[in-house]
């Protein structure tokens, strides 16, 4: 049994070690992604004036739609911090393609022109991090390494549960394959809860986003065109706004989504300011009806079922934004362990497979693989 789990462990860590070296690496560097915007270019992501206050939401869409006349605006996040600028999901007229564009909150004026959501190099990255730039196919992928990487990490913690007695012991003196060996058990044994949160809320997004949208028939549908204004332009988003604060007290909204099509709601997406640290931004909702304004639905989810609580956690347990500069450092290098376990495990595949040249080299690739037949047997 355990031999056949060793190999199993090797060869998908073989199949996968590429991509999780990927997901690995763009996951570090994205933890960080607000921060890197913000020195890479200030001019696109922040507001002119920090201190200057944020328009009535009537009053920046009027802006941004006289400064925009082409385009419709379909969706907009107002930024989470006071010197953000607003990021805008906009569909040019006659087209179905979205696009985003930064605009400040204080004016209601595009930082620049709309562009393709990854349009810049962090949100390249991140289309990189979770579909390697290969729309739904790469989904499919990155779902499925994630989920190979909870294996990868279960097994591990398997083969090698004596790894207590040596778990900081690198042997520096002995073969490049030894080496590598202690190294792959010490950070894979020491990364497996993380990476075993990180696999699982990823592999969890992909696969299920896929399978929802496979069984809706929308893999392969492209949205309508976007011709103009879908909702009543009589209502007034600060009015739904309020009217939301009514129905679930304290909340505050972090995404506005508005119709596509006349049958489509317009919904404030947001949390209430007691949400606690482990609960998203984005978890309650607020729906209204397009054309009346009539309130459709509250979903608090501080009232919902265990799991919908579980799944609204997934997000700041998964991106590191609960706690602060630490926890971003502590997801930033734990996320480089998927590439370590990649680039170790290659390497000791490598060499199993490296013939020996000399009667001295192959005694010693005998004895460390028997080493490693004995820890995998403990």
């Amino acid at each position: 049994m355990n031999r056949f789990l060793f190999n199993l462990h090797s060869w998908l860590g073989i199949v996968a070690g590429l991509g999780l070296l990927i997901i690995g690496i763009t996951g570090s560097i994205v933890v960080f992604k607000e921060e890197i915007e913000a020195v890479a270019f200030p001019e696109l992501v922040l507001k002119a004036n920090p201190e200057a206050p944020r328009l009535p939401h009537d009053q920046f869409l009027a802006n941004l739609t006289q400064a925009l006349p082409d385009y419709e605006v379909l969706g907009w996040g107002p930024g989470l911090k006071d010197d953000q600028a607003d990021q805008v999901f906009v569909v040019k007229h006659g087209e179905s393609e979205g696009q985003m564009v930064y605009a400040d909150a204080s004016t209601g004026k595009p930082n620049g022109t709309p562009m393709a959501w990854d349009g810049t190099l962090t949100n390249w990255l991140v289309s990189l991090h979770y579909s390697f730039l290969l729309d739904h196919v790469g989904e499919a992928i990155a779902g499925v390494f994630a989920a190979i990487l909870c294996f990868l990490g279960i097994s591990g913690f398997w083969l090698y549960r004596g790894f207590w007695k040596n778990f900081f012991l690198l042997r520096w003196g002995r073969t490049v394959r030894i080496f590598f060996s202690d190294l792959h058990k010490m950070v894979g044994i020491s990364s497996m809860l993380f990476n075993l949160l990180l696999g699982f809320t990823g592999a969890w997004w992909n696969l299920s986003h896929l399978i929802h949208h496979a069984m809706e028939g929308e893999l392969d549908e492209e949205p309508p065109a976007v011709t103009g204004r879908a909702w009543n332009s009589a209502l007034s988003l600060d009015q739904l706004i309020a009217t939301a604060r009514e129905k679930l007290p304290g909340f505050k909204a972090n995404w506005i989504t508005l119709p596509r099509t006349k049958e489509d709601d317009i919904v404030f997406w947001g949390c209430t300011e007691d949400h606690g640290i482990l609960r998203s931004d984005f978890g309650s909702n607020v729906g209204f009806d397009a054309q009346t304004g009539e309130n459709k639905y509250v979903i608090d989810i501080r009232q919902a079922g265990a799991w919908a609580q579980i799944m609204d956690s997934f997000r700041p347990l998964h991106f590191g934004t609960f706690g602060g500069l630490f926890v971003k450092i502590l997801w930033c290098l734990g996320g480089l362990t998927p590439a370590i376990l990649a680039i170790s495990g290659s390497i000791m595949w490598l060499k199993r497979r490296k013939p020996a040249k000399q009667p001295a080299m192959k005694k010693l690739r005998q004895a460390a693989a028997s080493v490693e037949l004995d820890t995998v047997n403990k």
